[in-house]
């Protein structure tokens, strides 16, 4: 072999072992970042409760499920004396004129309650906000773990100055809710611990003005829940407890429904309607 061929050689095989070097370093940098990207999915999975921002998995809560719109505050909490110390993300501007409320000691709880509703009582939850009254009947015959959750919270005032996070406005969206229930306001937020499922048998119980819990995956519903303004019948499956319906104060619903949204995926509201105070009575 002369000297031109073998030099001809030697470059041939550098420039060989220089590709499969460049190939290898491809292939390394694709594990890497599709290693990275599988992470940040699963903590997007992870964070989101709500109804979270997958329409099929809403309301959670749970999630995160709102992304932050532009007229969200991100001051930190500790500058506010009223219901945004702690929920600092809610809008300093309240829809319908309201103002914010106060801030309350929220309790936190580390296991479900023992406590039992009575099938054969009536419970009326009255939610005072910032657009106005509205009643939910509640359920505690088809949902008696559901029912007897929400009762639970409500007496002991866990629902008081939260505000409703999430407005999914429906058309293009697919779904038409209301979120609220999470007192970090967050769509991360709960009570510290889940309940098991009581789920319809089917996505008929997602008519308009029907309540149902939030969850970011099987029995993991807590305090979020979701009020559907709309028939969604054909939008969601039957994976969320339905616990009451809407009775009265129904075009209060429908105001709220109406605040204006914002955010990446077009549901954070820009200005916000707070739970002022929510009471239960029984009968």
């Amino acid at each position: 072999m002369s000297k031109q061929t073998r030099k001809r050689e030697l470059e041939r095989l550098r420039a060989r072992r220089e590709a499969e070097r460049q190939r290898e370093r491809r292939r390394r940098a694709l594990l890497v970042y599709g290693g990275l990207a599988l992470v940040v999915v699963v903590a997007a999975v992870a964070g989101g409760l709500w109804l979270t921002n997958d329409d099929d998995k809403t309301p959670a809560a749970a999630a995160a499920t709102t992304a932050a719109g532009a007229a969200t505050t991100t001051a930190p909490a500790s500058q506010f004396n009223d219901a945004r110390a702690g929920a600092p993300t809610a809008p300093a501007q309240v829809a319908c004129g309201g103002k914010i409320p106060a801030k309350v000691k929220r309790p936190s709880f580390t296991k479900p309650p023992t406590t039992k509703v009575d099938p054969d009582k009536t419970y009326l939850a009255t939610f005072q906000t910032s657009c106005g009254d509205f009643t939910v009947k509640l359920d505690p015959a088809k949902a008696p773990i559901t029912t007897a959750n929400f009762v639970f919270l409500a007496g002991r005032k866990f629902y008081d100055s939260t505000w409703f996070h999430r407005i999914v406005p429906g058309g293009a969206a697919g779904i038409a809710v209301i979120q609220g229930g999470d007192p970090e306001g967050s769509g991360r937020g709960g009570p510290g611990y889940a309940i098991k499922d009581e789920l319809p048998s089917s996505p008929a119980a997602y008519k308009k003005y029907s309540v149902a819990m939030a969850n970011s995956g099987p029995d993991t519903g807590g305090s979020q829940f979701f009020i559907n303004f709309e028939d969604n019948s054909k939008a969601l499956q039957a994976n969320y407890s339905v616990f009451g319906e809407v009775t009265g104060g129904r075009d209060v619903v429908d105001k709220i429904a109406k605040v204006p949204v914002a955010g990446q995926s077009g549901d954070t509201p820009t200005q916000s309607v707070w739970i002022e105070h929510l009471t239960v009575k029984v009968s």
